[in-house]
């Protein structure tokens, strides 16, 4: 079955981002083409796409660096290469093995996660305390000075 190719113009137009981003995130080995022709012209496929819309969300839903999104997709892409070894195995215990090293990157990604998740809900909690702190100061009879917390020293 022949793949389908897509040139980095269409693949623009069809994620909304730009070449420069493409050729960033082949540079720090975020999303490689999956092809490049003789002069160094980038192919991409569906799955490069599905990537690509991956990244996107990672980065807004969870406020992911592409670092922190590369490094989630790696793992998931190596657990997938574990989970395979271990349904391609009639070993046991290389199948154990593969399994337990799948849980590892699996146990490492809900840790970044969860480390994400906590940053976020510090910010959260500031947040909430300066809407807090400027409700009190909107109110008619509010002080004049207005707090250091308000003046970005919190």
């Amino acid at each position: 079955m022949a793949s389908t190719f897509y040139q980095i113009g269409e693949v623009c137009q069809r994620t909304g981002l730009t070449q420069r981003a493409l050729h960033y995130y082949d540079e720090i080995g975020l999303l490689v083409p999956s092809e490049r022709l003789t002069g160094g012209q980038r192919l991409y496929t569906a799955a490069d796409l599905e990537r690509i819309e991956r990244i996107k969300s990672l980065k807004l839903m969870l406020g992911l660096s592409l670092s922190e999104i590369k490094r989630l997709l790696d793992a998931d892409e190596a657990r997938a290469r574990y989970l395979n070894a271990a349904e391609t195995t009639a070993d046991p215990a290389r199948r154990r093995k593969a399994v337990e090293s799948a849980l590892r990157v699996t146990e490492d990604q809900l840790q970044s996660v969860r480390e994400k998740v906590h940053q976020l809900g510090q910010f959260q909690r500031q947040l909430e305390r300066q809407v807090k702190e400027l409700r009190r100061l909107a109110e008619p009879a509010g002080p004049s000075r207005i707090p250091a917390v308000m003046e970005g020293h919190s």
